[in-house]
């Protein structure tokens, strides 16, 4: 009961026993009064009126409660209430769950079990390219899937539908997908599947990460390529070693069988072996970017022009040679011999891949790349020299695209090739402070670019075995020399080369060996030492070390590969000669005299005269003080 009824109950009530009260008292006054009089006829009037007054309030209040009980529409309207405010609270929440959806960074594809699209995001339009009204009622395999999965995704969807229990199981994965004009990318897909009734709906979030994708490949292809580099390096060095003593050994036999024509033609042959083992090595070195280089300022152009010269006869008539070079081109920093090779490994390359014959073209320009550029083979902000090689043949195909410059990767038959001419450019572009990249469609040939560093003002060079100018006959000399050396088999080797010349050696098998030597007091002319040795301290940091003890010094260096004791982003210093391993008595012989004849230390400070000399002067004034007069 309401409250108005219960106020008008009570108010009957009221008037009832009020009423009740009034006629008792007036009856027992009638039982007193005379029959005749004015008593009597006011008792019955009391009685009348007090009988009317109950009548009428019992009247009354039974006609307010049917006054004031509630009509079918306000009783709907109360039952109702708390269903409006739902509805209301639904539709807020509708509201706000379309806010989001539209808000969200990511595209919003909502389907049924059946993959029909039931809802489509402004942002799906914009990644997909497929509008709402095109897209809402269709099959999403059909609109985002590429045909060789559709019919997996639909199975896959069934099989996780019906093995998933309750309602909000989800998940993430990553597929390729298509756009509306067919291109393709890579997805992140995040979903959640709810139940509804007997069947489901699926809502997910796409995010498109080809960007993201593409360069966790870099970085894995980046990753691999340095692991295999250090790998071929480290293999390139022992080889080097072992080279070093097979060639010295071939040299002595040549001149032991020199007039036995069957010996003598033997020996030839495994000298070719060792000079093609010497290139292979060489070739993973470059690849492993380990390979001493002497990068000095070059004219690319010209250097084109060169190679083209002597590539005319080497290719063939079949291909057409031209050239596009801009006259603005810088200089670049670069080893020139080390450049030749790379274009020659290119241009054979693209013989090969033009087996009926074709166009080569060599064109140049310059590049100029900023902070905010994109990502470009691993280059840094600066200026670089571009250096491109494109042919008209069979092109390469975007499966292979990223595994040609690895080594030994090769899509020519088996014993034609080695598979280390790409890997050798690679090696080589990157150690110079470059990069290459490889563009190009199958079908449609393919256009090879080198990024090389301009040269500045301060061309960097780093003398090495060929920069001392080739005697007829081998000189030695009678200086000494302290030769720094791991490997027993080629210390030994090399002991018994420079004595054959006339040199005292002495002899260390580490750096910690050659300190103990110095700070006795050892005298000696030059330090022979390898670069890499086993211990705390290379070749490069033991000549720092023994620099503090005795000034001025001098150094030459040898190795099989450096792995990175020379900072090439640095000046090495106008005395830093290099003799790489394997190398020839000949090679020995010169560049040992080269060191001691030269008027400058390892640093390219001036020495007056040799350790030994100098030991004598001081020796002889000792012993002959001069005469005081």
């Amino acid at each position: 009961m309401t409250q108005p009824g219960r106020l008008a109950l009570a108010m009957v009530l009221l008037v009832v026993v009020t009423s009740c009260v009034v006629n008792a008292v007036t009856y027992y006054l009638a039982t007193r009064a005379p029959p005749v009089g004015a008593l009597a006829t006011i008792v019955g009037a009391a009685l009348a009126g007090a009988a009317a007054a109950g009548v009428l309030a019992v009247a009354g209040g039974f006609a307010g409660l049917r006054l004031k009980r509630p009509d079918a529409a306000e009783i709907a309207d109360i039952r109702n209430g708390p269903e409006q405010e739902r509805s209301h609270r639904t539709t807020i929440d509708s509201e706000m769950g379309q806010a989001i959806i539209e808000g969200a960074l990511d595209a919003f594809v909502q389907t049924d079990e059946r993959c029909v699209v039931l809802n489509w995001s402004p942002h799906a339009e914009a990644l997909m390219g497929w509008t709402r009204a095109e897209a809402v009622g269709r099959s999403v395999e059909e609109l985002l899937f590429p045909e060789p999965l559709r019919v997996l995704y639909r199975q896959w969807l069934d099989r996780f539908l019906s093995e998933a229990e309750g309602s909000g199981v989800g998940g993430r994965y990553e597929t390729p997908l298509l756009q509306k004009d067919g291109r393709e990318f890579f997805a992140e897909v995040s979903f959640t599947a709810l139940r509804r009734g007997e069947g489901h709906i699926v809502n997910a979030f796409v995010r498109d990460i080809t960007a993201k994708r593409a360069a966790e490949e870099q970085l894995f292809q980046a990753q691999k390529m340095e692991s295999v580099g250090q790998m071929t390096g480290g293999i390139a060095h022992d080889f080097n070693n072992m080279l070093t003593v097979i060639t010295g050994t071939i040299e002595i036999l040549a001149d032991g069988v020199k007039h036995d024509a069957a010996l003598a033609s033997i020996v030839r042959m495994i000298d070719d072996a060792a000079g093609r083992a010497s290139q292979l090595t060489a070739n993973l070195l470059a690849f492993a970017r380990k390979q001493p280089l002497r990068p000095r300022e070059t004219d690319v152009n010209g250097l084109i022009e060169e190679v083209v010269q002597l590539l005319s006869p080497t290719l063939g008539r079949q291909i057409e040679i031209e050239t596009a070079l801009s006259d603005r081109a810088w200089p670049a920093l670069v080893d020139r011999g080390q450049l030749s090779s790379a274009l020659v490994n290119l241009a054979i390359n693209a013989r090969d891949a033009m087996p009926e014959g074709g166009r080569l073209l060599f064109r140049t320009a310059n590049f100029a790349r900023e902070d905010s550029d994109a990502e470009l083979a691993g280059l840094g902000p600066g200026d670089y020299v571009t250096i491109e090689v494109i042919d008209s043949g069979a092109g390469i195909p975007a499966a292979i695209r990223d595994k040609v410059f690895e080594p030994f990767f090769s899509t020519k038959q088996f014993g034609t090739g080695t598979g280390l001419g790409l890997s050798m450019v690679f090696g080589f572009a990157k150690q110079s402070g470059g990069g290459v990249v490889v563009d190009g469609e199958e079908g449609k040939g393919a256009c090879f670019r080198i990024y090389l560093p301009k040269a500045n003002a301060e061309a960097l060079e780093m003398p090495q075995a060929g920069a001392a100018p080739p005697d007829g006959e081998l000189r030695g000399g009678t200086e000494t020399i302290l030769c720094v050396e791991d490997d027993d088999v080629v210390r030994a080797h090399v002991i018994g080369r420079l004595e054959s010349l006339g040199y005292k050696v002495i002899a260390a098998a580490n750096a910690a060996q050659a300190l103990e030597l110095i700070n006795a007091g050892t005298p000696f002319d030059l330090l022979f030492t390898d670069i890499v040795m086993p211990g705390a301290m290379n070749g490069r940091q033991l000549a720092q070390k023994v620099a503090e003890l005795r000034t001025p010094l001098r150094v030459l260096y040898t190795s099989g590969n450096t792995f990175g004791a020379f900072d090439l982003d640095k000046r090495p210093g106008e005395g830093v000669l290099l003799l790489a391993k394997p190398y020839r008595k000949a090679e020995l012989a010169r560049m040992v005299r080269l060191c001691l004849d030269r008027a400058i230390d390892h640093q390219g400070d001036p020495i007056p005269l040799p350790y030994s000399v100098q030991e004598d002067v001081e020796r002889f004034l000792k012993e002959n003080p001069p005469k005081r007069e």
